[in-house]
């Protein structure tokens, strides 16, 4: 099976809903070493993940359509990867996260660089969703 930016969005999408379920259970994400301080802030950040996933998944559906929503997707993902790392490396939130934000990090850099390699545009034209 070829490599598609049409499937790499879906099964990205398919990840996040995993990420989002397994952040609302608090001795799920505990036992493999990761602490958030209040499990307020994991079902917080499972609410945006769902929402991502859902995004992504639908976007997958008509890419040349909806490509702008997975251009600035890239975006959040490099913001996640900047949180994560530090995060991981520096803070208490636990080491488990490095690995998650240079996922995040990957994720958002075949975004950005093969959206505009499959479709045949610009980055500014996905910026600014001109995509026709």
């Amino acid at each position: 099976m070829p490599f598609t930016m049409k499937s790499f969005v879906f099964w990205s999408g398919v990840y996040n809903a995993g990420l989002a379920v397994f952040l609302l259970f608090p001795p799920l994400y505990r036992g493999v070493g990761m602490n958030i301080c209040n499990p307020v802030w994991g079902w917080l950040i499972a609410g945006f993940l769902a929402f991502t996933s859902a995004v992504l998944i639908l976007a997958s559906r008509d890419l040349r359509r909806r490509a702008a929503f997975v251009y600035w997707e890239s975006l959040l993902r490099y913001i996640a990867a900047l949180v994560l790392i530090p995060a991981g490396l520096f803070g208490d939130v636990g080491l488990i996260v490095v690995p998650l934000g240079l996922g995040d990090l990957a994720i958002g850099l075949v975004y950005m660089f093969g959206l505009p390699k499959e479709l045949g545009v610009s980055h500014l034209t996905l910026l600014c969703d001109a995509v026709d």
